[in-house]
């Protein structure tokens, strides 16, 4: 009888400890696949910390804070009122029936704060959504009474449940956020890299963002939303300026406050991003990779035997569809790319030994046919259909259009590197709609001609002076034949380069000799000195040393190196360049080399950083990548004032550059 009294006794202590701190599992009937449980600890501090645990059948799941297409987050509805905090852990993405929603499966342990009421006992109702094949509202009533002793674990169990919820603090930054009318872009970098990441957002007021598009590389993440009303209807103006996101990364649980940049993160409406590309696209007409281009077609004009009005603007509308048919497949071929994942930048195809040998291939032909050595033909059957769907030559003026786009592509002319680098982060429909629009603009001066023909009647009646703009458009058509062939350099050797160019000028020599008998013999002597020089040369004279040394004491770029600049409290001015970037070389020379700036270059408080994107570089990709670069020219300089950024024109301009130097020199010093 004593030992059944003791044991009576026991067994009401510890029920009373249970009551004390630990509601024990509850279950309701009218949900008997879901059971819930409530903890906690002693007041403390005018606190207590409690678990709510969640126990789920299988199959059953309930719902993360912002829960998604559907479903509602647990309540915990307290009497008397109490201040509550909750901690969410991350949550997981569920897909039923064309709906997305987070939350979490199996079991869940929530730890919340809330505060002590003045009585020291608690009673109130839990509101828990949970799902299946159908979804059950299950409310559970408890009553809690707080005591000085804690459940039995408790401290190791909360610690446990805090290891599962994103902490504020961590190793993933935020480096860009672009947003337009329904599309959200955050562009994140972890420093281990990535390598199964998830990422959850809350859905601010009265919308729905969906589960993100993400695209890795490196160290580099790239998450894009889709933005609808609540509804999922299309939103008439983004409503909000910042975001909740909670980043997960096997071992990496953060969570992220985003502050959302203004429109698509360039401080342009899309209106004047379309004018900008339309701008950008005209001025490639100026630029010295497309002028042999309008070289061939002028020397078309000034040659022809008549100026037909109909023939005219037919010739020049289809070099006009060429150039926007090239500015699609671009598009086409960025679409590609960016849905595969793979970096992508403005002129990487002439990083390509293969695309230069086709393009010196191509304007070595070209030079020939407007020396008069041959006429390029197309075959019989092809050029009689093309007669009778549009008249003779049609096909040569389309691929025309093309070429000139082909050059075009190392060019990075003002405005045009602005719309591209927008384009390569735009969602989809904006990049076709840039791209088209800097085929219209490139298209510009060709549509001009075909709409007002009479501006062929401008030129003079044919003479002499065409035989002297022949070979001046001549000399330009070789020069960027050379300009090419000099590009395969460092792929292939000086030697091998020049022994071939060498004997592809010789060739045109010789052959020219045949067409103009008057001076056979002093192109027949040219021929042999080129061919004999370049042998010479190749096999008895030292290869060239190298480039030239600069006068700036250029660094190698690097973002541990721009970081530990910025560390150390400099400026930095990036410069990347390619030899086969036109403009990078005129920027060398018109202002970079200039002793202004090479002595404001060489300053104590400036670091120099330099990369050589001529051939593929993943490090020098994921930098402009990370920096909104879409192409070469690449300027930029950086400072503890502007930790993203100031780029530069893609042309540079002594003075601006110059300014900009003094803001982040300033800038640096207040700062210090």
């Amino acid at each position: 009888m004593l030992i059944l009294f003791r044991s009576l006794l026991l067994l009401l202590g510890c029920v009373s400890a249970a009551q004390a701190a630990d509601t024990g599992w509850l279950r309701q009937p009218s949900n008997p696949h879901t059971e819930i449980r409530i903890r906690s600890a002693a007041p403390q501090d005018g606190q207590v910390r409690m678990l709510l645990d969640v126990r789920l059948d299988p199959g059953w799941k309930t719902y993360w804070r912002s829960p998604g297409d559907g479903g509602a987050p647990p309540r915990l509805n307290w009497q008397p009122a109490v201040s509550s905090h909750w901690y969410w852990p991350v949550p997981q993405r569920f897909d039923v029936a064309g709906l997305t929603t987070q939350g979490y499966e199996h079991s869940v342990t929530f730890p919340v704060v809330i505060g002590a009421p003045a009585q020291g006992e608690l009673q109130g109702t839990l509101s828990l959504s949970t799902c299946s094949n159908l979804c059950v509202l299950t409310d559970y009533a408890f009553h809690l009474l707080l005591s000085d002793a804690p459940a039995d674990d408790f401290e190791n169990e909360y610690a446990r449940a805090m290891r599962n919820v994103p902490s504020e603090q961590g190793p993933v930054t935020v480096t860009a956020t672009q947003r337009d009318r329904d599309t959200i872009t955050v562009t994140a970098q972890s420093p281990t890299g990535w390598r199964n990441p998830a990422i959850f957002a809350d859905n601010p007021s009265g919308t729905l963002l969906s589960e993100p598009k993400i695209v890795t590389r490196g160290e580099q993440l790239q998450a894009t939303f889709h933005v609808s009303d609540e509804w999922g209807g299309a939103l008439s103006k983004m409503p909000f300026s910042a975001l909740s996101l909670v980043v997960s990364d096997n071992d990496i649980k953060q969570q992220l406050n985003v502050e959302l940049s203004s429109e698509a993160g360039s401080g342009l409406a899309f209106w004047q991003i379309i004018l900008t590309a339309l701008l950008g696209g005209l001025i490639l007409n100026l630029m010295p990779c497309v002028l042999p281009v309008l070289g061939l077609k002028l020397s078309a004009i000034v040659s022809g035997r008549q100026y037909d009005r109909r023939d005219i603007r037919a010739r020049f509308l289809a070099t006009t569809g060429g150039i926007v048919v090239s500015f699609i497949l671009l598009a086409m071929m960025m679409t590609s790319l960016r849905l595969t994942g793979a970096w992508y930048g403005w002129g990487i195809q002439f990083q390509s030994p293969w695309f230069i040998g086709f393009m010196v291939l191509v304007t070595y032909l070209f030079s020939m046919n407007m020396a008069g050595v041959f006429e390029l033909r197309l075959p019989s059957a092809f050029s009689t259909r093309l007669a009778t769907v549009g008249g003779r030559g049609m096909a040569g003026s389309f691929f025309e259009g093309m070429f000139a786009t082909l050059l075009a592509t190392p060019c990075t002319a003002p405005f045009l590197g602005t719309a591209v680098g927008f384009a390569l982060a735009a969602p989809l429909p904006q990049l076709w709609a840039i791209f088209i629009a800097l085929g219209i603009g490139m298209s510009l001066p060709w549509l001009a001609v075909s709409l007002f023909p009479a501006v062929a009647r401008l030129f003079p009646k044919p003479g002499r002076w065409m035989q002297v703009m022949r070979a001046i458009l001549l000399m330009l058509m070789v020069g960027s034949c050379v300009w090419l062939m000099s590009l395969l350099i460092p792929f292939f050797g000086f030697r091998y380069v020049l022994l071939a160019g060498g004997s592809l000028i010789a060739l045109l020599l010789y052959l020219l000799a045949r067409q103009y008998l008057a001076a056979a013999e002093n192109l027949r002597t040219a021929a042999f000195g080129v061919l004999f020089a370049a042998v010479v040369y190749a096999f008895l004279a030292p290869a060239p040393a190298g480039k030239t040394a600069s006068p700036i004491h250029w660094q190698p770029l690097s973002e541990a190196a721009l970081q530990q600049a910025l560390d150390d409290g400099k400026s930095v001015f990036v410069d990347i360049t390619a030899d086969w970037c036109l403009n990078c070389k005129v920027n060398e020379v018109m202002v970079l080399h200039r002793p202004e700036v090479v002595s404001a270059l060489n300053q104590q408080d400036v670091v120099a950083l330099q990369g050589n994107w001529s051939r593929p570089s993943p490090e020098i990709e994921q930098f402009l990548y990370r920096h909104g670069g879409g192409g070469i020219p690449f300027n930029a300089i950086f400072s503890a004032a502007e930790p993203q950024g100031e780029k530069l024109s893609p042309l540079l301009n002594k003075q601006t550059l110059l300014d900009a130097l003094k803001r982040s020199s300033a800038g640096v010093n207040h700062a210090g």
